[in-house]
């Protein structure tokens, strides 16, 4: 090795342990057992004590640099690896939400891993076991004070980065679409979230998409509070009190996805909120190179990781680690091909549709995007008429290629149009409805809905009133925030008697003032001075009446509430807020009941308006709970009446996910990658 070869490598291996963490370092001085004398003590900065080992290394006892090297691509080895274990640890937390909310985020780690194209490729090629050891083949470039970039050794995990003195946690991973950034922050993930099981006090990492941040004056903190609670059903006091402790790590993908005119906003929005002091002290972004380019200075962070393009070296060996290496004899022959594997995503999809190109079609595409659209249809047309053992439909019941590839279009224009990536169905909203008629019919039947509930109160002005109010309200958004879990095992009698304690304390300060106001309004239109007085004291026995029938009603719902809510089923919300309509109705009508039974059995008939108490009853459930499930329910039956989605969406999209076209993590669905969502979205819909 020649001087300046040697010099260099030096400074490489003295960069990279002087950027390791205090205890990382140790344990690396401490295998390498240097002799007594030649470093530093502990407190020394950390650029003295690698400088004094790397002196003892190169000394006639230490063995020399290579030594160094060795030990501390092992301690990496064991400490970042890819992927996670196959048996979680127990976490380590005392408080529960928190350790409820890392066993999410390894779980959704996890799942996103698995099922990416990468470990397709694994599967196909049997070599499942061995994901979490093979490295990413694409390498890497970072800029951190210096306004160059410079290459990172091969191999470099990551979280190495991350962890470097000079990035301090604050990290811009930047790239082309499929050049691996999504992949990157989950194996980033990956090694937090392990961190965070292991140390009760390491912040938790959680992946937010910044593709949902709508609205220029919306807050970053009141953002993730929000995306918190639809993602993981975390109420938002628990979301605020986290932020404001600094318990969460947030890794923020896809700024790129947001329209052009709210990318700097959102990255000033980003700044402002690390530099107030609320925000976390490490934090993560993804986004498109182009982004980066067109704004260098936008994000304030530390550190920019930006990933390169494959070399053809690089992919030779990426076919050879995967056993797939005779490609490489074709491939190398065709400038096209390896324009296109270069960028990691494409190279997965290269391997997985070999077989199925047709050399003639592939050489009349002149242009690189028609060579990009030949090779996603090819890849869509092959999940679409593959063979698959289905768990969801049974043979000779699976939706034809054109129904699927109908339906997952019009379901990727809808994420577009939103900017979106993750789907959840009980985040169908009114607004996917296309046309004015299906917006007039959706309206009039939610215009039905209200009017009848009503109209069984106060009569026929009811019924037109609520047909009215319906038929206005009809297209605003489905609020599908309430927390509502029928558990007995986590029902919290706490709240039950703290709700139930402050209906009746309401009760009894509310009504006495309502009825000497009421009181007084008689008293002086009919002349009788008495009322008042009479208002005043019937008021406490009104309240307290009312206070025990409503507040054991309410207490109940709050006493089912939980912090945290994890939707792990498809269509969870729903089916929450429906248990819920039912339950909120069994218990009303029974209180109800119990008063009309009372009230009958001592002889006040006339305060025993049957008919009215049990309509009060069935409006109270439906105008809770029961009112999200009718308009989930009608919005479902209008798209499916014009083909927009299946009956069974469920069903539907776990069968998408078994031919490798989606994604599932809980009840979420995305797009295998985005370029998948954004060919679906290109797809003309020419019916079914």
């Amino acid at each position: 090795m020649s001087d300046s070869a040697a010099s260099q490598k030096r400074l490489e291996l003295f960069n990279r342990l002087a950027s390791l963490p205090k205890r990382q370092l140790d344990q690396a001085i401490a295998a390498l057992k240097p002799d007594e004398g030649w470093l530093p003590p502990a407190p020394a900065p950390s650029r003295d004590r690698v400088t004094a080992l790397l002196a003892w290394a190169e000394s006639s006892t230490g063995g020399g640099l290579g030594g160094v090297e060795h030990s501390l691509e092992a301690l990496l080895r064991g400490y970042l690896s890819y992927g996670l274990p196959m048996i979680k640890p127990p976490a380590t937390r005392e408080a529960a939400n928190e350790a409820i909310l890392i066993n999410a985020v390894w779980a959704e780690v996890e799942e996103r891993l698995r099922q990416s194209l990468h470990t397709v490729i694994l599967s196909r090629l049997d070599r499942t076991g061995s994901h979490g050891q093979v490295s990413r083949p694409w390498g890497s470039q970072l800029r951190v004070a210096d306004p160059a970039f410079r290459p990172l050794p091969a191999n470099t995990h990551i979280a190495e980065v991350f962890d470097r003195q000079d990035v301090e946690g604050q990290l811009l991973v930047v790239g082309a679409l499929g050049a691996g950034k999504t992949t990157t922050l989950l194996d980033l993930a990956a090694v937090l979230i392990q961190r965070a099981n292991d140390q009760p006090d390491h912040p938790i990492p959680v992946i937010f998409n910044l593709s949902s941040w709508q609205q220029s004056s919306q807050s970053i903190t009141d953002w993730l509070v929000s995306e918190l609670n639809l993602k993981y059903g975390v109420l938002p006091r628990l979301g605020q009190s986290w932020l404001a402790e600094k318990k969460l790590l947030p890794l923020l993908d896809d700024l790129d996805v947001l329209p052009l005119a709210r990318q700097k906003p959102v990255m000033q929005a980003i700044n402002a909120w690390m530099q107030s002091g609320e925000g976390p002290s490490r934090l993560v972004v993804c986004s498109h190179l182009e982004v980066y380019e067109r704004c260098p200075e936008a994000l304030a962070l530390s550190g920019i990781v930006r990933l390169e393009p494959l070399t053809d070296k690089q992919i030779q060996t990426a076919l050879n680690s995967l056993q797939v290496g005779d490609l490489w004899e074709t491939w190398q022959r065709d400038a096209g091909v390896l324009d296109l594997a270069s960028t990691p995503l494409l190279l997965t999809l290269l391997i997985l549709v070999q077989a199925t190109i047709a050399p003639m079609q592939w050489q009349q595409k002149q242009t690189d995007q028609e060579k990009l659209d030949y090779l996603l249809d090819t890849y869509v047309e092959q999940r679409l008429h593959e063979a698959v053992n289905s768990q969801e439909y049974p043979p000779g019941q699976q939706p034809t290629a054109r129904q699927t590839r109908y339906w997952l279009g019009w379901l990727a224009k809808q994420l577009q149009t939103r900017s979106h990536d993750e789907f959840l169905i009980e985040t169908l909203q009114p607004k996917m409805l296309t046309t004015s008629g299906q917006e007039s019919l959706y309206g009039l039947m939610m215009g039905l809905i209200v009017g009848l509930g009503l109209g069984v109160v106060i009569g026929l002005f009811g019924l037109m009133m609520g047909l009215v109010l319906g038929f206005i309200g009809a297209l605003n958004d489905i609020d599908m925030s309430e927390n509502f879990e029928l558990s007995f095992a986590r029902f919290s009698p706490q709240a039950f008697c703290k709700t139930l304690g402050d209906v009746l304390r309401r009760g009894l300060f509310i009504w006495p003032i309502a009825g000497l106001v009421i009181g007084l309004i008689i008293g002086l239109r009919e002349g009788v001075l008495i009322m008042p007085v009479i208002g005043l004291v019937v008021g406490p026995f009104v309240g307290l009446l009312l206070g025990l029938l409503i507040g054991p009603f309410v207490g109940l719902f709050e006493g089912f509430k939980t912090d945290i809510l994890l939707r792990v089923r498809s269509n969870q919300g729903i089916r929450s807020a429906l248990k819920r309509t039912v339950i909120l109705l069994t218990i009303a009508l029974l209180l109800i009941s119990g008063v009309v039974i009372f009230s009958l059995s001592v002889g006040l008939d006339e305060v025993a308006p049957t008919n009215n108490f049990f309509a009060i009853a069935i409006l109270v459930s439906i105008y809770t709970s029961g009112l999200v499930c009718a308009q989930h329910f009608m919005l479902r039956v209008i798209l499916y009446a014009n083909n927009a989605i299946p009956w069974n969406y469920a069903r539907f999209l776990n069968y998408c996910v078994e031919r490798l076209l989606l994604q599932r993590v809980g009840g979420g669905y995305r797009f295998r990658h985005k370029l998948v969502q954004v060919h679906f979205a290109a797809m003309p819909m020419n019916g079914r």
